[in-house]
C-alpha cells in the first residue's frame, strides 16, 4: 500500500490504524505532506488508547514486511511524539517486519528517551533500518 495525505487534518493514528487493517497487507509507504494533525485533546471521541491500540496492531501484525513512514508534521508535539513512540514501540516487538524506515520533520523531536535504544535491543528481525 502506497499512499499520500497532503494538506489534510487528519487524526493519523487512525489513518495508520485502518491502512494496517488491509487484508494480507505486506508493505506499508506512508508520505504525509503538510499535514495537519488533530488535536484530539479538544475532541471527546478519540481518546489516547487509539495510541496503545495502533502499537499493538503493529506488534501483532504478522503479515507486514515493511514499513516506511515520511511525516511532515508540526502542528500537535504531543500527538507527533505518542505516534512516533508508539510506531517505533509496535516495531519493536513485531516479528515479521524485516524493513523499517521512519523520516519525520517536525518543530521538535519526536522521539521519546531510549526508544531507539529499546528497538535496536529488542527486535531481531530487521535487516534494513533507517532513521531521520
Amino acid at each position: 500500500c502506497y499512499c499520500v495525505l497532503k494538506k489534510n487534518s487528519v487524526d493519523l493514528c487512525l489513518v495508520i490504524l485502518q491502512l494496517l487493517n488491509l487484508p494480507l497487507i505486506k508493505v506499508l509507504h506512508l508520505l504525509t505532506v503538510f499535514l495537519k494533525l488533530r488535536d484530539d485533546s479538544t475532541n471527546s471521541i478519540l481518546h489516547t488508547d487509539k495510541y496503545s491500540e495502533l502499537e499493538t496492531c503493529i506488534a501483532m501484525n504478522s503479515t507486514l514486511l515493511e514499513m516506511k513512514l515520511q511525516f511532515k508534521m508540526n502542528n500537535n508535539p504531543i500527538a507527533n511524539q505518542k505516534i512516533v513512540t508508539n510506531v517505533i514501540n509496535g516495531v519493536t516487538k513485531n516479528k515479521t517486519i524485516t524493513s523499517f524506515s521512519l523520516e519525520v520533520d517536525a518543530d521538535s523531536s519526536p522521539l521519546s528517551e531510549g526508544t531507539i535504544e529499546h528497538l535496536l535491543k529488542e527486535n531481531h528481525t530487521l535487516q534494513t533500518l533507517k532513521l531521520n
